[in-house]
């Protein structure tokens, strides 16, 4: 394992990409939505919360070759901007790796569900997914408060903003990442587990993962992920074409 995550290992300048992007984003959804534009704003508010998935799930799997302590203020920031505790849902992804799909596995529930039960649970399965975060590793608790704490007061200050100068810029924003968040159970966890190798559809994405697509390289190359979970997302089309083939039936429902 130590020459895999020496070969497949971000590079400096491919670093500053990965931890920059959902931040640049950031700042082109203001402007777009400072300048009334919301019809980029709002699917430049939906590339955010998935640049910052990404950047939340490498963190939680110490794939951005930072220091301890960089990589914990990361986990923190990143999941802030998809209303999440980055260390409660740390605690249900490291679950979901090491007994995947299984009763014991909360994460991944959706991905034995039948797509109708996702659709209308999932939204309410976020709840169900902190109540297990709490129960599973409660040495995290203070800091799981604590991160909640920060999405209370990011939408006290949106509400704020609107209060006081009538702009919807930290409203509508808190509403895609409201909606991103509600729906993940579907396109982090239904889908990625239901999409085979093989099928038409995965090959397509893999192909758009060759052009640095990390969050379609998540979805393609989700058994790759399972796999080799310390290769940074961006990395996974590399990973699969020069790494051997991990079964995927054990990923897949």
């Amino acid at each position: 394992m130590s020459k895999i995550a020496a070969h497949l290992q971000l590079t400096d300048s491919q670093r500053r990409i990965e931890l920059a992007r959902p931040w640049v984003l950031v700042g082109l959804y203001v402007v777009a939505a400072l300048a009334g534009w919301w019809w980029v704003a709002v699917p430049l508010a939906v590339a955010v919360c998935l640049a910052a998935f990404v950047q939340m799930h490498d963190a939680m799997h110490n794939a951005l070759g930072l220091s301890k302590a960089a990589n914990e203020r990361i986990l923190v920031l990143s999941a802030l901007l998809i209303l999440k505790s980055g260390h409660a849902m740390q605690v249900t992804h490291l679950r979901h790796h090491g007994r995947c799909l299984s009763e014991d596995d909360p994460e991944g529930a959706p991905a034995n569900w039948r797509f109708s039960r996702v659709l209308w649970q999932g939204p309410y399965h976020i709840l169900t997914l902190r109540r297990e975060s709490w129960k599973i590793a409660p040495h995290t608790r203070r800091k799981q408060l604590l991160e909640t704490g920060y999405t209370v007061a990011l939408l006290v200050a949106f509400v704020g903003l609107y209060g006081f100068t009538g702009s919807f810029v930290g409203l509508v924003y808190w509403g895609v990442a409201f909606f991103m968040s509600a729906t993940m159970p579907i396109w982090a966890s239904y889908i990625p587990h239901h999409l085979a190798a093989q099928n038409p559809a995965a090959r397509a994405a893999a192909a758009l993962a060759q052009i640095w697509t990390p969050v379609v390289a998540s979805f393609a190359f989700h058994h790759v992920h399972h796999h080799y979970p310390r290769v940074p997302t961006a990395l996974l089309p590399r990973a699969a074409a020069e790494l051997p083939a991990p079964p995927e039936h054990d990923h897949h429902h």
